[in-house]
């Protein structure tokens, strides 16, 4: 399928690992210039080493999108490198772990700051040249708990703040709607990273039990039947970001096997 977007500038923030690496190679794939920015020098390198691979323009970028300076220096230097940026992927650290009782005022203003002021300055870098250009996607990956808050982990910063940005999301879908802008978010399910690894193998071990028992009991509540892929998102993800799917804005999209039970 031709999704549309061949030629344009895709930058994806957290795109060397797990679930923005597989994001940065699909979108690769759809024939975009892909700008891999994250915090990490050797996995952005990596990563940018197998979007050109696959034939595609890329740069690597290790910045702090979480911070106003990094996400400046992230949109110039895409922009001096690949051009300007149609595509932005939101993918950054939700904030830090922790229940009530855990965690404090400082820790829900982080949350804040990643996963609401963070999109928005990266809008703000970005929106003048899509409005330019009449077409702009932004697409934030988030979680199954926006519908379903986590209750077998301490996410109590991510699942609040979170919301944050889909009400973000949804009041620019409003405003930039008419200018060919889009937002959306993919809410994850239970994706096989080496994030998830770990935290389900730690889990495991309080729990005592191994990996593989922790992994049986996750299927067991999904009616698909197995763990989600990275490439599972990254397919979503490409097409939200495609020219298809231009009337579809101010949305969010579940990549959980059916796991979340709500009709809506």
């Amino acid at each position: 399928m031709d999704l549309g977007i061949k030629g344009r500038t895709a930058l994806v923030t957290g795109g060397s690992r797990g679930i923005g690496r597989a994001i940065s190679l699909e979108l690769a794939a759809a024939g975009c210039r892909v700008a891999v920015v994250a915090r990490g020098v050797p996995a952005i390198e990596s990563t940018v080493a197998e979007v050109r691979a696959v034939g595609a323009d890329a740069v690597g970028i290790s910045a702090d999108c979480t911070t106003p300076d990094g996400v400046r220096d992230a949109v110039a230097q895409t922009r001096e490198t690949l051009g300007d940026p149609s595509i932005v992927v939101f993918n950054v650290a939700s904030g830090p772990p922790g229940s009530y009782g855990e965690i404090n005022d400082d820790d829900l203003l982080v949350g804040f700051r990643n996963n609401v002021l963070a999109l928005k300055w990266l809008v703000d870098e970005t929106v003048p040249f899509m409005r330019g250009d009449g077409w702009g996607r932004f697409l934030s990956v988030s979680t199954m708990a926006l519908r379903m808050p986590h209750r077998a982990l301490a996410r109590m910063v991510a699942d609040t703040t979170r919301l944050g940005t889909a009400g973000l999301s949804k009041n620019l879908a409003n405003t930039l709607g008419p200018d060919g802008i889009t937002l959306n978010i993919l809410g994850t399910g239970s994706i096989e990273t080496e994030a998830f690894h770990d935290t389900f193998g730690k889990k495991a071990a309080q729990l005592g039990i191994t990996y593989e028992q922790m992994v049986e009991q996750k299927v067991a509540d999904i009616p698909a039947g197995r763990l989600g892929q990275p490439e599972d998102m990254a397919a979503a993800a490409a097409f939200l970001c495609s020219a298809r799917a231009g009337f579809i804005t101010g949305q969010v999209l579940l990549v959980d096997g059916g796991r979340v039970e709500s009709v809506l």
